[in-house]
């Protein structure tokens, strides 16, 4: 398995499995099956990999910056937490069953609402999509669309065309800060098992 240091620090095996589970989830959304997720897999860890090595560059960028995050902000996020695992009890649970304090997880949520803040930086120049924009995709992808009318379409292309745009921004943003810090990837050495194979972890 490659692994990748960002400026001297490791990126975790965690953060590769959260964004390696992220592309899965994406794809089984998409319509493909277990079976071909899994024999895109060494694809997929690459992918990981580098999404991980790209979160850790925003973060670190967003710590330097020390955008200005209330509690209020803090607050939300949590609120957003409870709603997802079904009220207040169950995330106490939740943060129990992780052996995490919820001090501790606020300021893991700060550091994403800085990561947030930074990204609609990054993204703040991007235009929103024109009627032209929308028109012109739908037209081109018209026969995708089974008869449905732009009118009933129209949001779902305006989403997608954003989504997009913010897209393209933030690869390039991520591009300047890779470019600005010091990324080192090596193979992890394989070791004998009790099979008498090796294997690399």
């Amino acid at each position: 398995m490659k692994t990748a240091t960002v400026n001297g620090m490791p990126i975790s095996k965690e953060a590769v499995q959260f964004e390696l589970e992220r592309l899965a989830r994406f794809y089984t959304e998409h319509g493909f099956s277990s079976e071909e997720i899994k024999k895109s897999l060494p694809e997929l860890m690459d992918k990981a990999l580098e999404q991980a090595i790209g979160a850790k560059l925003l973060l670190d960028r967003a710590s330097q910056l020390e955008l200005p995050v209330t509690a209020a902000d803090i607050d939300a996020e949590v609120e957003k937490v409870v709603a997802q695992v079904g009220g207040r009890e169950n995330y106490r649970k939740a943060l129990e069953a992780q052996g995490i304090g919820e001090e501790s997880f606020r300021r893991e949520l700060e550091k994403g609402v800085r990561v947030n803040m930074l990204v609609n930086q990054a993204c703040s120049h991007v235009d929103e999509p024109t009627e032209r924009d929308i028109e012109d995709f739908f037209a081109a992808h018209r026969d995708e669309y089974g008869g449905r009318t732009i009118v009933e379409l129209h949001g779902q292309i305006r989403d997608l065309l954003r989504h997009e745009a913010r897209g393209r921004a933030m690869t390039q943003f991520v591009a300047e800060l890779r470019a600005a810090a010091t990324v080192e990837y090596r193979e992890s050495e394989p070791h004998k098992c009790s099979c008498g194979h090796g294997h690399r972890h």
